[in-house]
């Protein structure tokens, strides 16, 4: 499929696809006298074959490829589209993807989606009733568990997914398996999961104001770190009606962010991680209670000494990002998917950027909410090979046709698009981080949630006190692994 040459931009969000030009040659037409010009021919840009043309098809049969979701974040996007295309960006997209695999290997696609508690119980009673009732699901994070159940078939023994591709995820290969075994795999099959990544986003209105410059430079110099952004906001929260209190109506915040996501994603994006891999591929806990008490003497100063507006109320959900799009604060904490969500009718222009990092010294790296899918087969497969080839064909066709265009589906409006944002969505895609504690909920992952809503500015205690429970559950999560058959 051919693809727009403004698409390439976007290509390295989760890596290369390459577009060739093919050769310029000399023709003479030797029947002309010397003195007639030669003429040459123009220059015929060819394309070489995508990653999905290279896939030799299959013919299955007309097999129904069953497939359960999680309709959380509008999960049930990955898979499920109507019978024609819409106009909506993303929906055509997964369209035109789903009818190409089908159509080369004989197969169909349903899918159905359901609440998370709902999929998971789905898989636990395939499994263990011996039914055959999906091929393989888009499960929410907790499937770990069935992970460690042994409900799961092993991902890195189906011969059919090559996860040295670059459509697999490998901050997540290289994060959630454990003793070389892959349980749980993410990547461009699922547009919902890349969209479910943590980042900034900042109103130009509010900069040019202030005479502030846009932190794209500092972003793109790896220099765009928390100390930076404490900086440039410091003094910016006001109390513009001066009534002595502040509200997201009336008044004017650094940061605006959700209660329940942001200590996550700061935390994360500065660097914190509780869990470390030994030789053998074995995870095991560590708080490194000197470099989390610096990440979150930062985050602190941030979200409650600058007082942000720091919403923790599940009833005011919204206010953390009406405030944003009202031009109520200068940033605002949020995920990719929620910008085409919640912001497409903001007038302020705005720009997106990478959650910032510790020092310049680090990467940039990017919470993946727990909401995002993680895709899983059944321990009881009916076919582990067909399976695996239609895996591994979705991905590659998503490869293709849909991550080149999720600019386009991250900015509905006009109001990002920009070169700039572009370059900074690459950032966040290709920086994201997997940590086995977040993921199975390891006591001790809550620590900066719960000390930020308390607004309690130390945090050594908490993980001195959930050290010896935390090495407990990793330790208790290893041997269920180690006793799978």
């Amino acid at each position: 499929m051919k693809q727009k040459t403004a698409q390439l931009l976007l290509l390295a969000m989760i890596a290369s696809v390459v577009t060739a030009c093919g050769d310029t040659g000399s023709q003479t037409d030797e029947t002309k006298s010397d003195d007639t010009p030669t003429t040459t021919a123009a220059p015929v840009e060819t394309e070489e074959p995508s990653a999905f043309d290279l896939m030799e098809g299959v013919d299955y049969g007309g097999h129904i490829v069953r497939i359960m979701l999680s309709d959380q974040q509008n999960g049930q996007g990955d898979i499920i589209t109507g019978e024609e295309e819409n106009g909506d960006v993303l929906h055509d997209l997964i369209y035109q993807r789903n009818r190409a695999v089908e159509e080369k290997f004989n197969v169909y696609i349903e899918g159905e989606a359901d609440t998370n508690s709902v999929v998971n119980d789905m898989i636990r009673m395939q499994v263990q009733g011996g039914a055959n009732d999906y091929d393989f699901y888009f499960a929410h994070s907790s499937v770990s568990g069935l992970a460690s159940a042994g409900l799961l078939y092993p991902i890195s023994q189906i011969a059919e997914i090559d996860l040295s591709n670059p459509w697999w995820d490998k901050a997540a290969l290289n994060d959630l398996s454990i003793a070389d075994e892959v349980f749980m795999v993410i990547g461009d099959i699922s547009p919902v999961s890349l969209l479910t990544s943590s980042c900034m986003v900042f109103n130009k209105k509010l900069f040019s104001q202030q005479d502030m410059e846009y932190p794209y430079e500092l972003a793109a110099d790896g220099k765009w770190t928390i100390d930076a952004m404490l900086d440039m906001t410091k003094g910016l929260t006001t109390d513009i009606n001066g009534d002595g209190t502040l509200d997201y109506n009336n008044d004017l915040f650094s940061l605006t962010s959700w209660g329940w996501d942001s200590p996550y994603s700061l935390f994360y994006g500065t660097g914190g991680k509780l869990s470390g891999k030994d030789e053998n591929d074995i995870p095991y806990i560590d708080f490194d209670i000197e470099r989390l008490s610096s990440i979150y003497d930062k985050i602190f100063e941030l979200v409650i000494s600058q007082q942000s507006n720091f919403v923790t109320d599940i009833n005011e959900y919204m206010n953390t990002y009406t405030t944003f799009v009202n031009g109520n604060a200068y940033f605002c904490d949020i995920t990719l998917h929620k910008i085409g969500l919640y912001l497409r009718d903001m007038e302020d222009d705005f720009g997106i950027l990478p959650t910032p990092k510790f020092d310049e010294a680090s990467d940039y790296t990017s919470l993946v909410n727990l909401a995002a899918p993680m895709i899983v087969v059944p321990r009881n497969t009916e076919d582990a090979s067909r399976t695996g080839t239609v895996i591994e064909a979705i991905s590659a066709a998503a490869y293709d046709m849909v991550t080149p265009q999720l600019f386009d589906v991250i900015t509905k409006s006009k109001n990002v698009r920009d070169e700039e944002s572009a370059s900074m969505v690459d950032l966040i895609v290709r920086n994201r981080v997997f940590d086995p504690v977040y993921i199975y909920q390891i006591n001790g992952y809550g620590c900066v949630d719960g000390q930020l809503k308390a607004k309690k500015n130390e945090i050594a205690s908490e993980y001195e006190r959930n050290l010896k429970a935390a090495e407990k559950m990793m330790e208790k999560i290893i041997k269920a692994y180690e006793d799978i058959e």
